[in-house]
């Protein structure tokens, strides 16, 4: 039987939603102002696409472990992350050809302008919020789904299982690292609608009023994409949490309710690298 293989689009992620990351990247990629400018947003981009990728080179040859990794990575919500993620690099690349189209002296250099009045800096700033979140949330998803797979294959050597095991505790300390991250950004987000809430100016006009709203909207929804990105990390954890190691002949054995005592399973082309931290 051909193995199985969870694909992008099974997850119901979007060519859309792909095809508008990679655009914008390869946008970046080729002014230089944006990528001094951006370089956060490339690199998370990146981290978006290679997990992506590896992703499709995920083999499973048994379709009841297969039906769990799709059903996990289903939950975590990865496929709504990457599709909002999507939709928000396409609008941000129709913004980015039209401040770079033309370039004069005159005009306010990409810098300044994603960092000129209320509503834009916290647009921008609802923007990165989107990638890095989507990063995240797709790095931890694959990752889990892939040391899933991994964990329950009766083949791997006793070294391949020690390197498992040791991917394993990476992620879970990065899931937690993350998880005070996300709380550090949710607090930030909270402060600058307060501050937006309460002007020192009193006397401002009517447009720095709507300013002023639109950027309190903004901020609303960045806390909105780190709720999301927190229940995803949540939803990893519980997966994670099924997975145990056993020091009996230092086989890996996944924990099932019921009956089920886990079916070895298929392998994977290659090895998604977790970092402890991300800006």
């Amino acid at each position: 039987m051909d193995p199985f293989s969870v694909t992008a689009g099974a997850l119901g992620i979007t060519g859309f939603a792909l095809s508008s990351i990679n655009n914008l990247r390869n946008l970046i990629d080729g002014l230089k102002e944006a990528r001094d400018v951006l370089q956060d947003v490339t690199s998370n981009l990146e981290a978006i696409q290679l997990p992506l990728s590896a992703l499709e080179g995920l083999q499973i040859s048994d379709r009841t472990t297969y039906d769990e990794t799709k059903n996990d990575l289903e939950n975590t919500g990865v496929a709504e992350a990457v599709n909002n993620c999507g939709q928000a690099c396409a609008e941000f690349t129709k913004k980015l050809e039209q401040w770079t189209k033309h370039s004069s002296i005159a005009k306010l250099s990409l810098r300044d302008r994603l960092s000129v009045g209320l509503w834009n800096k916290e647009k921008i700033q609802t923007f990165r919020t989107h990638v890095s979140s989507c990063q995240a949330i797709v790095q931890f998803a694959i990752g889990g789904a892939q040391l899933f797979i991994l964990i329950r294959s009766e083949n791997a050597s006793t070294t391949s299982r020690e390197e498992t095991k040791r991917q394993l505790l990476v992620l879970e300390t990065s899931i937690q690292e993350n998880t005070e991250l996300i709380k550090r950004k949710q607090d930030e987000a909270l402060q600058r609608k307060k501050e937006l809430e309460s002007p020192e100016d009193e006397d401002e006009d009517d447009d720095g009023g709507a300013q002023r709203a639109l950027a309190i909207q903004e901020t609303e929804q960045q806390s909105r994409v780190l709720e999301a990105e927190q229940t995803a990390s949540k939803a990893v954890s519980q997966v994670l949490s099924k997975l145990t190691f056993s020091p009996v002949a230092t086989t890996y054995h996944n924990r099932f309710s019921g009956s089920n005592t886990g079916i070895q399973v298929g392998h994977s082309t290659g090895t998604i690298n977790f970092t402890s931290t991300r800006p």
